[in-house]
């Protein structure tokens, strides 16, 4: 195992990648669709359109992006960071659209 691999491949870098970046995309997404309205207007639009769980989970997808390639690099701590918000994540989806 490289030095390189052994300062990245550990369990809170995979957790806190998971944590931050739905709220980056979720930001992104923000930015790129809206020019007007603030966050939690924009929020409640989503929400009047129905369409408030489909935008959140496709902020939660490139979470699999960055498992995969915690994957293909054999970072299995940092992998596994990854998995426990990206559940998180996703029970809190559950709830919203219920």
């Amino acid at each position: 195992m490289s030095a390189i691999q052994e300062k990245i491949d550990k369990f809170w870098i995979g957790l806190i990648l998971g944590l931050i970046i739905p709220p980056i995309a979720l930001f992104g997404v923000y930015k790129w669709v809206n020019r007007t309205n603030s966050f939690m207007e924009f929020v409640n639009k989503l929400s009047v359109w129905g369409i408030q769980t489909d935008v959140f989970l496709w902020c939660v997808l490139p979470i699999a992006f960055v498992f995969a390639l915690f994957y293909f690099l054999h970072y299995d701590y940092a992998a596994k960071g990854v998995v426990f918000p990206t559940m998180i994540y996703t029970i809190v989806l559950l709830i919203i659209d219920l």
